[in-house]
C-alpha cells in the first residue's frame, strides 16, 4: 500500500465519521423542530439542551478549523470561544442559576444567541464558503433565527409564547437543512 493510498483511506475514514455525526445532528434538529410544533411547552428543556450542544459543536469545529489554518485564525478563535462558552452555559444552566439569577441568565443567553447568530451570518462557524464566495444561505437564515431568538429571550420575561416556539422550530428546521447539506457535501467529497 502506497503512502498516498493510506492517506486517502485515513481521510475517507475521518470524513465518514464526520458524515455520520453530522447526519445524526441533522436528524436531532429535525426531530426537535417537529416536537416544537407539536408540543412546545414540553419541549423547552430539549430546546435548551440542543441549542447548547449545537453551539458547543460549532465552537469546537471553529477552533479546529482555526488550528488547521482552514479559516481566518483570529475570527475563528473568537467564534469558537463564543460558541463553546454559549454551549457550556446552556448545558450547565442548573449550576449557572446557583450563581446568577434566572432573569440575568436568560438575558445572558439572549445576548449569546444574538452573538452566535451574528457569527453565523458572517460565516465564522462555516468551514468553507460557496465557490462563488457567498455564504451558504442556510447559515445566514440560521443566524437570523438565532438573533430573533436572542431578542425574544431578552424581551420575554419568562413569557414564552407561540412566537418564540415558532421561531425556535424554524431555527431547528434551518439547522437540520444546513447540517444535512453539510453531510451530503462530506459524502460527495469522500467519493461515496
Amino acid at each position: 500500500m502506497t503512502r498516498a493510498t493510506k492517506i486517502r483511506g485515513e481521510r475517507r475514514q475521518r470524513v465518514g465519521v464526520a458524515f455520520w455525526i453530522t447526519l445524526a445532528r441533522a436528524s436531532l434538529a429535525l426531530a426537535l423542530g417537529i416536537a416544537l410544533l407539536l408540543q412546545p411547552d414540553k419541549t423547552r428543556p430539549l430546546l435548551a439542551n440542543f441549542m447548547g450542544m449545537f453551539w458547543l459543536a460549532a465552537g469546537l469545529m471553529s477552533l479546529r478549523w482555526s488550528a488547521a489554518g482552514e479559516h481566518s485564525r483570529r475570527a475563528s478563535r473568537i467564534a469558537g470561544l463564543i460558541g463553546i462558552i454559549a454551549g457550556l452555559l446552556v448545558l450547565a444552566r442548573s449550576q449557572v442559576t446557583m450563581v446568577v439569577s434566572a432573569p440575568v441568565g436568560i438575558t445572558l443567553l439572549g445576548v449569546i444567541a444574538i452573538l452566535t447568530g451574528a457569527f453565523h451570518i458572517m460565516g465564522r462557524f462555516e468551514r468553507r464558503h460557496q465557490p462563488t464566495g457567498r455564504r451558504p444561505w442556510t447559515a445566514v437564515i440560521l443566524g437570523v433565527f438565532e438573533i430573533v431568538l436572542g431578542v425574544l429571550l431578552i424581551t420575554s420575561r419568562f413569557e414564552f409564547g407561540s412566537w418564540f416556539y415558532l421561531v425556535a422550530a424554524a431555527w431547528a428546521f434551518t439547522g437540520a437543512a444546513m447540517l444535512l447539506g453539510d453531510a451530503l457535501r462530506m459524502r460527495t467529497a469522500a467519493g461515496g
